[in-house]
């Protein structure tokens, strides 16, 4: 299979999956009470998200799944880690970090005025799918990459 395919498979399952870990949290009763609370929640993000294009906004999501996929292929020889599992455990963090942490804090704090402690446990799921998402993409790229480079270095 070519890499641009592999890159493909591996965005799209990772996005896949990490996003449907995310969805199962995010709608569970107990933390959808919590984040839903008036009495903890701000009037604007009760108002507003309600209204979004979930279908969409996974869509969307999942496509950039497959940016995350691209450029874990790029900077993988680089990404710390002895195997996949590390690698990936890195790049989900990597993720978090570079989208989540940005979201969280320029939509949802100061756009939508959600407290904190509401931040702070959607960072926290958030880390969750994001870490699906790399360990996934790591999978599918770093250990078909570790296999054929053990393929080639023991070729006759």
């Amino acid at each position: 299979m070519n890499t641009g395919t592999r890159i493909v498979i591996a965005g799209l399952a990772g996005g896949l999956v990490g996003n449907g870990v995310l969805g199962v949290i995010f709608t569970s009763p107990p933390v959808h009470a919590l984040l839903y609370d008036p009495a903890l929640q701000s009037a604007l993000f009760i108002e507003l998200t309600p209204q979004r294009n979930i279908p969409l906004s996974v869509a969307g999501l999942v496509v950039l799944s497959i940016v995350h996929a691209w450029l874990f292929q790029i900077l993988q020889p680089s990404i710390p880690g002895k195997n996949w599992v590390g690698k990936g455990m890195f790049w989900g963090g990597v993720i978090w970090v570079m989208y989540w942490l940005f979201q969280e804090w320029f939509i949802y704090h100061t756009l939508l005025g959600e407290p904190w402690l509401l931040n702070f446990l959607e960072l926290a799921i958030l880390l969750i799918g994001s870490t699906v998402e790399g360990l996934i993409i790591a999978y599918i790229l770093g250990r078909s990459s570790s296999a054929q480079k053990s393929e080639v270095l023991s070729a006759p």
